[in-house]
């Protein structure tokens, strides 16, 4: 089974990707889709997790989110990424994120040269939609009077999707901003030129303090979902 993920320090969000829709063998053989969901399962619930706790597993970062199958085939992943799929343009800017962490060493790198594909160089993302989709959680998120420290402006996720969207800009002709690492990202920037070596520092700082900032929050009150 071929794993990708995307971690923070805080929570992880997995995805379940395997290979083909064959049927297990032994003596009581049963579909591979039915098998790797129950797989799925499995490890979410061996990862001891509390929903509102400071530390959480999330499985919605799948094709069709949660309304779809816990584990999809490497067919499904290619159909809901692809130029014809149903995936929205924060999905796709998302998978600049995924890194195959287990299962089998070929899938995940099969998997990540897909998603390099998918990502730099069929043009499907839409910067217009990430910034709908950002003034959205900014309307959603944030209270008056209030800083979050992941959506005001300025937060996390301002920093995050910046870096990500110019690596999708650039990272057709860029090799070295196909990572997942936001730190070697932002290092690959300011080697090609794209930023200037003091905002790459500057951000890489900024990033370090706003993850330490959000983790001692979670520490500190006991859930995920405070950042205020």
């Amino acid at each position: 089974f071929g794993g990708a993920a995307l971690g923070y320090a805080s929570d992880i969000e997995l995805m379940f990707v395997y290979n083909d829709n064959g049927r297990t063998d032994g003596d009581h053989p049963i579909d591979n889709a039915e098998f790797f969901n129950l797989l799925a399962k499995g490890v979410n619930l061996f990862i001891e997790s509390k929903r509102e706790g400071i530390f959480q597993v999330d499985l919605r970062l799948r094709p069709h989110g949660e309304s779809g199958p816990l584990a999809c085939s490497l067919e499904t992943f290619c159909n809901y990424y692809g130029t014809d799929g149903q995936a929205h343009s924060y999905e796709l800017l998302s998978l600049v994120r995924m890194r195959a962490i287990g299962g089998d060493i070929e899938l995940g790198k099969q998997l990540e040269r897909i998603r390099d594909e998918l990502v730099y160089f069929s043009g499907n993302i839409n910067i217009a939609d990430i910034r709908s989709l950002r003034e959205k959680q900014f309307r959603e998120k944030n209270e008056p009077g209030s800083v979050n420290a992941k959506y005001s402006p300025g937060g996390l996720v301002d920093l995050e999707y910046g870096v990500q969207i110019l690596q999708v800009i650039y990272g057709k002709d860029i090799p070295q901003l196909r990572t997942a690492r936001i730190h070697e990202a932002l290092t690959a920037l300011s080697n090609a030129g794209i930023l200037s070596e003091v905002d790459s520092i500057g951000l890489i700082e900024a990033y370090n303090f706003l993850r330490n900032l959000i983790n001692g929050l979670r520490m500190l009150r006991g859930n995920a979902k405070d950042l205020f």
